[in-house]
């Protein structure tokens, strides 16, 4: 079997998709599940999916009546003959096109259509012939448009390939504690380590904005939890006036945090890179310092000393 890889994608199609948003929320975001079947595909938790999109075919319809039909062109980065069509479907990112009349204006302003990674939220033990994701809707976002809108269901193919994580992935042991931190999205790979962790102990902090439309995947948690298999504590952010965030809820339950840290607990943070992950960061360097009564200096070497250990890893975009 052929290796799967960014330069030899498999071709998904796409298996199931619906809202995890309700019809009132301010933004969208949906669950998707890829199928894979037959593919070889081999992934852990904590790794990701690579995607490669497709443009809005009304825009990319409007570009080729602008240039002058759908005439042979050179990709100017691997030099092979594409049409038109191909090339605007697949290779630029149109998003950051202003005023293209030309092909000269085409290639001046060329910027290629990466791959779109996002954390895998399944696990390959719990569904072997599937890849789910949790994917944002973006206003400008290419590759999220294509997921949740354009790519028909079961139709429309969607080249994938896994982009392994090095560290940010389960404990080899069952017992070890692990602390799970990500609001929004980033809570997508925590749904993957709970399909596989049967034992131990579980804690999620998960944030959103409102508890009645934004509570990502909330019967899957709430079953847990009623299991006695997690820990759950949630913020959102907009349901009282004055707003709360997940980092909130962390220092809430700072003495509680301290004592999973100093039994071996594994802190996994996933999701915004900047605030989000700069707040968790900054209320957990202020839990360490005021549970272990530690001066600054001390506090920010035990933080160090964790990074070191990889018993608190960061999965931040």
């Amino acid at each position: 079997m052929e290796k799967i890889d960014r330069i030899n994608p498999f071709l998904s199609k796409i298996k199931e998709r619906y809202p995890l948003t309700g019809p009132k929320s301010t933004k969208q975001t949906w669950h998707i599940a890829l199928d894979v079947k037959n593919s070889g595909i081999q992934f852990k938790t904590g790794d990701s999916i690579g995607i490669y999109p497709q443009n809005d075919p009304l825009i990319v319809e409007s570009l080729i009546k602008k240039i002058g039909g759908n005439v042979d062109v050179l990709h100017p980065r691997s030099g092979k003959t594409l049409s038109l069509r191909e090339f605007l479907t697949s290779s630029v990112n149109l998003s950051r096109l202003e005023n293209v009349h030309t092909l000269a204006d085409l290639y001046a302003q060329f910027s290629p259509l990466l791959p779109r990674f996002y954390s895998i939220a399944s696990s390959l033990k719990k569904h072997p012939d599937e890849v789910h994701l949790t994917v944002a809707l973006l206003e400008k976002g290419v590759a999220s448009h294509f997921l949740c809108n354009r790519a028909e269901i079961s139709e429309t193919p969607v080249p994938i390939y896994v982009q392994p994580s090095l560290h940010f992935t389960l404990p080899q042991s069952h017992s070890t504690p692990i602390i799970m931190i990500g609001p929004g999205t980033g809570v997508a790979p925590f749904r993957a380590f709970m399909q596989e962790r049967l034992e131990g102990e579980n804690w999620l902090f998960f944030g959103e904005r409102n508890r009645e439309t934004d509570f990502l995947y909330k019967d899957f948690w709430e079953s847990h939890v009623s299991a006695g298999k997690l820990r759950l504590d949630v913020a959102f952010s907009r349901d009282q006036a004055e707003k709360h965030y997940v980092q909130h809820k962390i220092y809430e339950n700072g003495k509680d945090l301290w004592q999973w840290i100093q039994k071996g607990a594994i802190i996994y943070v996933c999701g915004n890179a900047d605030p989000m992950s700069k707040d968790v960061e900054a209320t957990l360097h202020q839990i360490i310092k005021e549970q272990g009564s530690l001066p600054d200096d001390e506090t920010k070497a035990f933080f160090k000393t964790l990074r070191k250990s990889k018993q608190i890893l960061f999965d931040v975009y």
